[in-house]
């Protein structure tokens, strides 16, 4: 008679179970929720732990565990999230905004060289791209490169972001503002995909600043025109975010904060 095996589960999966865990029971009590909101929250929450299901009893593979999974979990967490989402709450929207007058956000945007601008606006974008590029340094650089090491860092840090959307709920600082905080041209690009593909809603801590401080931190190991190099691109990404005005001042801070602590312990 054979014996079954137990079986493994990542650490990045049983983050995934949490987090669609969370949000089923949040859908479930949370107040001021729209009906249709609440059944896709519960849709998107089943199909989140289907999909780890299918991770966990799947052997592994390089490609499904490595490069497919773990992301698509990631997207569907921010969806998912995302539609929790009730009502802008003024107070937290005034604060956010205050700290950026005190730093004068505004200002420092409309000092911005064109060239500097279409710089920052096509740094914000390819945040998407700098995850991928970060696990192929972790896997070049690391003395003990890890799958599972790697996606728990940044999965559990974008899912950090992701849990306070429903307690921290405002409009991204673009929604309240007149008008663009500069000249460019990459901007109509990143306004459509946002259109197309976002929440539209403010997250609270970053998960753009999270994200790269996170990916920069994965690869510390890495020779240190690398580390500088990403550590850059995080500056980057931050300063597109917050200066583009698809974020707050304090979003960014936060979300780099949230990405050294999850990288300290987990990392």
């Amino acid at each position: 008679m054979k014996t079954l095996m137990p079986v493994a589960i990542r650490n990045w999966e049983i983050a995934s179970v949490v987090l669609f865990a969370y949000t089923a029971i949040l859908a479930a009590v949370l107040r001021g929720l729209a009906p249709g909101s609440r059944r896709r929250v519960f849709a998107g929450s089943g199909a989140g732990i289907v999909v780890t299901a299918v991770s966990v009893l799947t052997p592994s593979n390089i490609f499904l565990h490595g490069w497919l999974l773990p992301p698509l979990l990631l997207l569907m967490a921010y969806w998912t999230s995302g539609l929790l989402f009730t009502a802008p709450m003024p107070r937290a929207e005034q604060a956010l905004c205050q700290i950026d007058r005190v730093l004068q956000v505004r200002a420092i945007s409309s000092a911005m060289p064109r060239w500097i601008a279409e710089f920052l606006e096509l740094s914000y974008a390819a945040v998407y791209a700098l995850i991928p590029i970060a696990l192929m340094l972790h896997l070049r650089f690391t003395a003990y490169p890890d799958y599972d090491r790697f996606w728990t860092v940044i999965l559990v840090t974008d899912y950090v972001c992701f849990v306070m959307l429903p307690w921290i709920q405002t409009r991204p600082p673009r929604a309240l503002e007149a008008d663009d905080p500069w000249r460019s041209s990459l901007r109509r690009f990143n306004l459509r995909l946002l259109g197309a593909a976002s929440i539209r809603v403010n997250t609270f801590p970053s998960g753009h600043a999270a994200e790269a401080l996170a990916a920069a931190l994965l690869v510390s190991n890495a020779p240190s025109a690398v580390v500088a190099w990403m550590l850059f691109n995080t500056l980057a990404v931050s300063m597109g975010a917050v200066l583009g005005r698809y974020h707050y001042a304090a979003d960014a801070f936060s979300g780099w904060l949230v990405a050294i602590a999850v990288w300290s312990l987990l990392g």
